[in-house]
């Protein structure tokens, strides 16, 4: 974790971390073991998101998607230090390892658990709302589908900015359209879902300069907006649960071809609806 270090360790080592103490007065983050400080999503989701974040097509557009723009952001720019906030089961931050020196992030001890088991390393347990780093420690900042989880975004956001560096990039994703909320939203405990004018709005507000903002998994949106609404009509669990169902490998194949396709139209130009919101966004100086 490229926080305050001693001897000369290599930050993207997970020994002698130590974080640096606040004036206001905070719970100091540990690595891995320690007990829950708060979860971002009921726990059981966490073992299906480590069963499919790997193959399932949602997942792995997310990925491929965040992957190319993090590529395209930062050429050659190995020694750059990513941290991961909300890290989850660790696949993404496995596969941003590739482009940086990455370190990652979340509220909950058992996602953090998993990405031990995927060997990704260094984690901590810890609020986005409250990162555990000095001010300005990071070059880049993901937060893949986080925000919405948080309990005020704002905060979250202004914490985000005073851990990144002037100039820093800041990428994020985020569920679009309070009309698709659904029982998907409440397994995931979400506590909103944004319009891209309102995220680009928040983002200013904190201290970001937006550089491009669009909408994505535009191809499945009217699929997936008549699927939440037979959620909400047809109801029958007693817990909330998520719309993640294993498909077929011929659809789940055909749809991840899809989305690489869509891929290829984000690339010129903004897509102008979708499940989710892409943006990124520069720490102002």
């Amino acid at each position: 974790m490229a926080a305050e270090r001693t001897g000369g360790t290599d930050p993207s080592s997970n020994s002698a971390i130590r974080f640096r103490s606040r004036v206001v007065v905070r719970e100091k983050v540990t690595l891995l073991d320690s007990p829950s400080i708060g979860t971002s999503m009921y726990e059981r989701e966490y073992e299906a998101m480590f069963d499919l974040e790997d193959v399932y097509w949602w997942f792995v557009a997310r990925r491929q998607l965040a992957e190319e723009i993090l590529r395209n952001e930062l050429r050659g720019g190995r020694d750059t230090r990513l941290l991961d906030v909300g890290c989850g089961t660790g696949s993404n931050l496995r596969a941003f390892s590739s482009i940086a020196r990455v370190a990652g992030i979340d509220s909950s001890a058992e996602a953090l658990t998993f990405c031990r088991l995927r060997s990704v390393s260094p984690v901590a347990q810890g609020e986005i709302e409250a990162l555990p780093f000095p001010d300005s420690t990071f070059d880049v900042i993901t937060a893949m589908d986080v925000l919405e989880h948080t309990d005020d975004d704002l905060v979250a956001l202004a914490e985000i900015r005073r851990v990144c560096r002037p100039g820093g990039l800041l990428l994020a994703t985020v569920p679009a359209y309070g009309f698709l909320w659904s029982e998907h939203d409440e397994a995931l405990k979400h506590r909103r879902r944004y319009t891209a004018h309102e995220i680009r709005n928040k983002l200013t507000n904190r201290g970001f300069e937006i550089e491009r903002s669009s909408y994505f998994i535009t191809t499945l949106f009217f699929p997936i907006l008549f699927l939440r609404i037979c959620q909400g009509l047809f109801k029958k669990s007693v817990y909330p649960q998520t719309s993640l169902v294993l498909l077929p490998h011929w659809l789940n194949a055909t749809l991840i071809g899809l989305h690489a396709v869509e891929r290829r139209l984000f690339r010129m130009m903004n897509l102008p609806f979708g499940v989710s919101i892409v943006i990124q966004a520069r720490r102002s100086v």
